[in-house]
């Protein structure tokens, strides 16, 4: 698979028709879906979602083309994140099956579908593609953090409305945060493992432009998997990574000590809180979705409440909270949220301790935990370098930002681990079996 990938570096790429629309198709979402805006009422995530699934139907009628055509040259192999994408989409038809609201459960079943009919055409499409691909995922991320920097400092804002101020493309602070803090950790990595000097300086700016975009959006959530993620990154990378993990950590840690900045006074409301006792606070006013997703868990181990069930059951499980936990706890806002804002707790409460195993499978098949092949003994590809370089810290941004955020839930975000998590299972396994 490396001499491919070479001979198409030196050559250009011989596909088929069907592969060629595919990766057009691919490169498109990457720049449609993070900018994508609607008109109506709910203009910035729903028209994202819709393009997420325009993007997979698209796929699946190219996946005809490309299964019954003569000439193909990407291959379909069997790989553990291809089983553990079918375990996914039929554990999720047997929790739609007992769903609290069938209905709803169909809606979700439909993303989960096209997030893995994404998934797996990125995979093929990866075969032949080179770290160009990156540079194409990170245009839209660019964008969005060039905006929501306009919009901190006051110089520009395209939305006439005050309260779009911050929100980039995406809608809400806390989203443009979930989005751009993987892309932050992948130009960190490129900065330091590339071995082209452009390429290394290019990405050294992206990454301080990121960065200063998670900074201004405000996510603590997304500043505290960010760094997780560089610490494991210099741990397993040495002398080199760890002097840009410190240069990039200082301009956070910069940010976090400025009460002027508002991730700066959000660290200083958090220890305030944390002082006091003020759980809500503590918690941003999400301790209340937290502990209705665990009694769901609780009452519904096996099956869950159903995908998208969360906001169904959610008023319910809210009035008896009162009954189960101390008062302090129970305060907060009157509103039905429709997300737990946690999504190792609401894939747990809508599809069961299975769901949540399944879960936790995928993010281990991404850090190659599961299914890592044989390595070379020879020189790697750039991209199996970067992809071995991304893993664990991909895996370890993922996980953390989930405990807070749910960018799962969330076309934008969602698509951003969708395809930097194709990329690095199939750039690093590649390079092995070639």
């Amino acid at each position: 698979m490396a001499n491919r990938r070479s001979a198409i570096a030196e050559h250009g790429p011989r596909l088929a028709g069907a592969e060629r629309a595919a990766l057009a198709v691919l490169a498109a979402g990457t720049l449609v879906i993070p900018t994508v805006l609607g008109a109506g009422a709910d203009r910035f995530r729903l028209p994202k979602e819709l393009a997420f699934r325009a993007e997979a139907v698209v796929l699946l009628a190219l996946a005809l083309f490309f299964l019954t055509g003569r000439h193909r040259t990407w291959t379909v192999r069997m790989r553990p994140a291809f089983i553990v994408a079918a375990a996914i989409i039929c554990w999720t038809l047997v929790t739609v099956a007992a769903s609290t609201n069938r209905q709803l459960s169909v809606d979700s079943l439909i993303t989960v579908v096209a997030a893995v009919v994404i998934f797996v055409a990125t995979c093929l499409a990866a075969q032949t593609t080179s770290l160009v691909a990156v540079d194409v995922l990170m245009v839209a991320c660019c964008a969005n953090a060039v905006l929501v920097l306009l919009q901190a400092l006051k110089i520009w804002n395209p939305f006439p409305v005050s309260y779009y101020a911050g929100v980039a493309l995406l809608g809400n602070p806390n989203d443009v945060g979930t989005f751009l803090v993987t892309p932050a950790v992948v130009a960190l990595v490129l900065a330091v493992v590339t071995s082209s000097v452009k390429r290394r300086t290019i990405y050294a700016g992206i990454a301080v432009l990121l960065v200063a975009g998670v900074l201004a959006s405000g996510t603590r959530t997304a500043v505290i998997a960010f760094v997780a993620g560089v610490v494991i990154f210099a741990l397993g990378q040495g002398r080199h990574a760890a002097l840009a993990a410190a240069a990039v950590l200082a301009i956070v840690f910069l940010g976090l000590s400025r009460p002027s900045t508002t991730i700066g006074r959000g660290a200083r409301n958090l220890v305030e809180a944390a002082r006091s006792r003020d759980y809500q606070h503590l918690f941003s006013e999400r301790l209340l979705p937290f502990l209705a997703a665990l009694d769901m868990t609780r009452d519904h181990p096996l099956l869950g409440t159903g995908p998208g069930c969360f906001k169904y059951q959610y008023m319910t499980y809210r009035v008896a909270l009162r009954d189960r936990y101390p008062k302090e706890w129970t305060r907060g806002w009157p509103m039905n949220w429709g997300e737990v804002h946690n999504d190792h707790l609401q894939v747990a409460a809508e599809t069961g301790l299975p769901g949540y195993a399944l879960f936790l499978a995928a993010i281990g098949v991404a850090a190659g935990i599961v299914g890592r092949a044989r390595r070379r003994t020879d020189a790697a590809t750039p991209e199996a370098t970067f992809a071995r370089a991304l893993r664990w810290p991909l895996a370890t941004v993922v996980f953390v930002v989930c405990l807070a955020q749910f960018p799962l839930e969330l076309a934008a975000p969602r698509l951003m681990l969708l395809t930097l998590g194709a990329l690095c299972i199939t750039w690093d396994r590649d390079d092995a079996a070639a």
